[in-house]
């Protein structure tokens, strides 16, 4: 028998961004014990891309909770924006006949959207790339790689047929324990057996690294990193995908 043709499908861009700036809303606008500022307050900040505004910028990206850190407030929104997207995509019928299926992943197309995006309410200013895949925003995951996967983990998994991508960055001084390879495996077990994770990419290099590889290229000729299903040579990568790299959080075990 003739095996069915795989149904296309569509990729979001961007969860992380848009569940950060939905929690945002609420927290800044409408929550009575941490509310800073009015819904049109907000909009005068984001059409003014945060200047004039330092402040309430600053206590986004540097108090707020967002999600990569395990917060329920804030993990919540993600599931449910993920759930009307794929909802949303499901219901499409494809040229070949069926359905569309849903995924989140990137590949690079969230430093080229980001040229085109205005302000967000999550503390990203306009042209900064979004963040990639269901990935945390850049440097909004501090509570460390368990923290990211709490919240990676709210996502289900079985929606989305057509792939997911979560990166992780890792500190090459990790690995330097003995335990270090265990810690590791425990992690990813854990991730897609306990939590039904779908995927995970892991780069195990530093920002400083690949800050050198960008000043004399030859020298780091074989660097090679891990972008979205594939590896490619960072020195070969262009500036605005290698800057994206680099404003991963750097991450311990």
């Amino acid at each position: 028998a003739r095996p069915k043709s795989t149904p296309p499908g569509t990729a979001g861009v961007g969860i992380g961004n848009l569940a950060d700036s939905l929690q945002m809303i609420k927290h800044l606008c409408f929550d009575e014990k941490t509310k800073r500022c009015t819904p049109a307050e907000l909009y005068d900040a984001l059409m003014h891309n945060w200047e004039g505004y330092e402040e309430l910028y600053n206590y986004v990206n540097n108090e707020a909770p967002h999600y990569g850190n395990g917060d329920p407030e804030a993990d919540a929104w993600v599931r449910w924006a993920s759930d009307v997207f794929a909802e949303a995509v499901k219901k499409g019928v494809g040229l070949r006949g069926g359905g569309w299926s849903a995924g989140l992943w990137p590949v690079t197309t969230n430093v080229a959207f980001g040229l085109s995006t205005p302000a967000t309410p999550d503390g990203r200013k306009m042209g900064e790339p979004l963040a990639d895949g269901v990935s945390p925003r850049q440097q909004m995951d501090k509570n460390g790689p368990t923290g990211v996967l709490l919240s990676v983990g709210d996502i289900d998994y079985r929606q989305f047929a057509n792939g997911t991508l979560l990166n992780m960055k890792f500190s090459p001084s990790c690995m330097n324990g003995a335990d270090s390879i265990e810690k590791m495996t425990q992690l990813l077990k854990t991730y897609f057996f306990d939590m039904l994770g779908m995927e995970v990419q892991i780069n195990i290099v530093s920002a400083e690294t690949m800050r050198a590889a960008q000043k004399d290229p030859a020298s780091y000729k074989d660097l090679v990193v891990r972008i979205a299903g594939f590896s490619v040579y960072f020195v070969e990568m262009h500036r605005t995908g290698q800057n994206d790299l680099i404003s991963r959080t750097e991450l311990s075990l």
